[in-house]
C-alpha cells in the first residue's frame, strides 16, 4: 500500500489551520487565527472550550503538555504541566489499599498543572492575552451547549462514580438521571472560574480563592494535602519551558515531550522500527504490526521498570532513545515469534483531548490536556465547577524503591505526550491523540504511516488501528497480554499475528480508540493538510 502526502484525503489551507475533537473548539481556534491571533492563542482558545464541552476529558483541574515552534526565532519549546502528590501522601499511608491507590475521590488527586501551562504559554508565546483566548469558553459555559452523544455515554458509563459526589452529580444528573444527547448543559459556576482565571491568572488559582476552596474540601475528606502544595507548585519552578526530546528517523527529526511525559517511548519505538525496512512492508500486514507491537513492548517495559519524576529519581532517558540502544534491543526481536515476558502493567479507559494549530506566520503547536480517567477523580471543587484529576491514583506505584513510587511532592509518570516532526529544521507535522497508554502506540503507528509510507494526515488517522495491552496503568497489573485489532485489518493479519504467538481480539471497525488530530505542511507547495479522527466528533479546518 502506498500513499502520496500531497494528494491524500485531507482538509487544505494556505494561511492557517486547526484540528480538534469538538466543532465548538475548532470554531474558537479559527476565530483566534482569523482575528490576528497566532497558533498558541488558537490552542489556548481550544483548551478553554474543550474544558467546557469535554468535561469528562479535561479542564482546569487536570494537566497539560505542549510543543511549540516559534517561527520568528526558529526554536522549538515544550512544557509539561503536571503537579505532585500531597505532602501527606506516602506509600505507608496507603499500605492497606493493596497494590494501587484509590482511583477516585480526594486520595486520587494530584496538584493540577494545566493552569500553569495556560498562563505561561500565553505569556511567552501568545499575542492577544489570556482573557481574549478564554472568551469563547466563558461564553459557552454561560449560555450552555448541547450535550453530545459522546458526553452522554461518558456520563452513563461513570454514573456510579459521579453519584458518589453530590457537586458533580448535580451537574451531570440534574434531574436524577444522566444527561441525554441534545440536552442543554449550562455551567455558570465554571464560567465564573474561567473568567476569574483568565483575568487574574495562575496565581489566583494556586494562591487565591480556588486554592482555599480546594483545601477546605481536602480537610472535609481527610485528604493528603497539608496546605502548601498549590502555592509551592506555583512558585517552585517545576513547570518550565525546555527543549523537547528528539531523535532522527529516516531523514526527519521527531520531537516529543520529556519525562514525566512518556513521550520518550514513542522515540524509543521509532528508533527500533528504523532497524527494520518498514517502508517495504504492507502497513496493515502481520509482519509490520508484529514488529511494531514488539517495539512497543520493549519501550513500555523500559518505562514501567525505569521511569520516574526526573526531579526525584535517577533516570537516564538519553540512553533509551539512543541509536546504540535501539540497535541492541532490536536484535532481540524475532520476526516469527512474540516476546511475552515484558513486565507490563495494565490499562483502563482514559480520557484526554488533543488539538493542533498552525498559523500564517509559520508558528505551529501541538497541545494535549487531561483529567486522567474519565471524569478524573469524580470530585468537583464546590462553587467552582472545576473537576479534579485522578492522576495520582492512576499513575503512582506503591512498591517501595520504584522510581515511580508514591512520595510526598513527587510527580507521577504521565501518559500524556504530543509530537512534532521537523524536515530540514522546519515543522513538517504536528500531531497527537488522546487515549492513555494508546497514545504512544497510535502516535508510533501514524508516524510510521506518514514517514515510511507517505500517508497524508487524514489517511493516517483513518487507517486501521491496533492496540497492545496491558500498558502502564497500575489498576491492571496482572491483566493478560493481547493485541486488539480493528476489524478493518485483513483476516490474514489476524492469522499471521496468531501464528506468531499473539493473543488477538478483534474490535469494531472504528473501535480501536483514540482521537488523533494532525496538521502537515506539504514541503513542495506550502499547503497545509489536516486530518481529524472520525472516532471522535472533531474537525480539521483550514483558512
Amino acid at each position: 500500500m502506498t500513499f502520496d502526502s500531497r494528494y491524500s484525503r485531507a482538509v487544505m489551507g494556505l494561511s492557517g489551520m486547526v484540528a480538534a475533537a469538538h466543532p465548538l473548539a475548532v470554531r474558537a481556534g479559527l476565530d483566534l487565527l482569523r482575528t490576528g491571533g497566532n497558533a498558541m492563542d488558537a490552542c489556548l482558545a481550544m483548551a478553554a472550550v474543550t474544558s467546557v464541552v469535554l468535561p469528562q476529558m479535561c479542564g482546569l483541574g487536570g494537566d497539560a503538555f505542549l510543543i511549540y515552534y516559534e517561527a520568528r526565532s526558529g526554536t522549538v519549546s515544550a512544557i509539561n504541566g503536571s503537579g505532585p502528590a500531597g505532602d501527606g501522601a506516602t506509600a505507608e499511608r496507603y499500605q492497606d489499599q493493596g497494590k494501587i491507590l484509590p482511583q477516585h475521590g480526594i486520595h486520587s488527586v494530584a496538584v493540577p498543572g494545566a493552569p500553569m501551562v495556560f498562563q505561561m504559554a500565553a505569556d511567552r508565546f501568545g499575542s492577544v492575552g489570556l482573557e481574549r483566548c478564554f472568551q469563547h469558553g466563558v461564553s459557552i459555559a454561560e449560555s450552555g451547549f448541547p450535550v453530545s452523544l459522546e458526553l452522554s455515554r461518558a456520563i452513563g458509563a461513570e454514573e456510579k462514580k459521579l453519584r458518589k459526589f453530590g457537586e458533580t452529580a448535580g451537574v451531570y444528573m440534574p434531574s436524577g438521571h444522566p444527561l441525554r444527547p441534545g440536552d442543554t448543559l449550562k455551567r455558570p459556576d465554571l464560567a465564573l472560574t474561567l473568567r476569574e482565571f483568565a483575568h487574574r491568572g495562575a496565581q489566583n488559582f494556586y494562591c487565591g480563592d480556588f486554592a482555599d476552596r480546594f483545601y477546605h474540601l481536602n480537610r472535609q475528606m481527610e485528604g493528603a494535602f497539608t496546605g502548601n502544595e498549590f502555592s509551592r507548585f506555583y512558585s517552585g519552578g517545576s513547570t518550565s519551558f525546555y527543549e523537547p526530546l528528539r531523535t532522527d528517523y529516516r531523514g526527519y527529526t521527531v520531537l516529543e515531550t520529556a519525562p514525566v511525559s512518556q513521550g520518550f517511548i514513542v522515540l524509543e519505538g521509532m528508533n527500533i522500527l528504523e532497524e527494520f525496512n518498514m517502508n517495504e512492508m504492507d502497513p496493515d500486514g502481520a509482519e509490520a504490526v508484529h514488529l511494531m507491537v514488539e517495539a512497543k513492548k520493549i519501550a513500555f517495559d523500559d518505562r514501567n521498570s525505569l521511569a520516574g519524576d526526573p526531579d526525584s529519581s535517577v533516570f537516564d532517558v538519553s540512553r533509551l532513545i539512543s541509536k546504540e540502544y535501539s540497535e541492541l534491543v532490536a536484535s532481540g526481536i524475532s520476526a516469527g515469534r512474540t516476546r511475552e515476558e515484558a513486565s507490563e502493567i495494565g490499562e483502563r479507559r482514559a480520557d484526554t483531548t488533543s488539538f493542533v494549530a498552525w498559523d500564517a506566520y509559520g508558528n505551529a503547536c501541538t497541545f494535549i490536556h487531561s483529567v486522567a480517567f474519565q471524569f478524573g477523580s469524580g470530585l468537583t471543587v464546590p462553587g467552582t465547577g472545576v473537576l479534579l484529576n485522578n492522576r495520582a491514583g492512576r499513575s503512582f506505584a506503591l512498591t517501595g524503591g520504584h522510581p515511580n513510587c508514591l512520595l510526598p511532592g513527587r510527580r507521577p509518570m504521565h501518559t500524556l505526550n504530543c509530537y512534532m516532526v521537523l524536515k530540514d529544521g522546519k515543522p513538517f507535522v504536528v500531531g497527537g491523540t488522546p487515549g492513555g497508554d494508546g497514545q504512544p502506540q497510535w502516535n508510533m503507528q501514524m508516524l510510521s504511516l506518514m514517514l515510511d509510507h507517505g500517508a497524508g494526515p487524514q489517511d493516517a488517522v483513518d487507517f486501521p488501528r491496533w492496540t497492545s495491552t496491558p500498558g502502564t496503568d497500575v489498576i491492571g497489573l496482572d491483566n493478560p497480554f493481547e493485541v486488539r485489532l480493528e476489524s478493518r485489518f485483513p483476516e490474514g493479519t489476524r492469522r499471521g499475528l496468531q501464528k506468531r504467538g499473539h493473543k488477538v481480539r478483534v474490535v469494531s471497525q472504528w473501535g480501536g480508540g483514540g482521537g488523533a488530530q494532525i496538521i502537515m505542511k506539504d514541503p513542495r507547495s506550502g499547503v497545509l493538510l489536516g486530518g481529524s479522527d472520525r472516532r471522535v466528533g472533531g474537525l480539521a479546518i483550514g483558512l
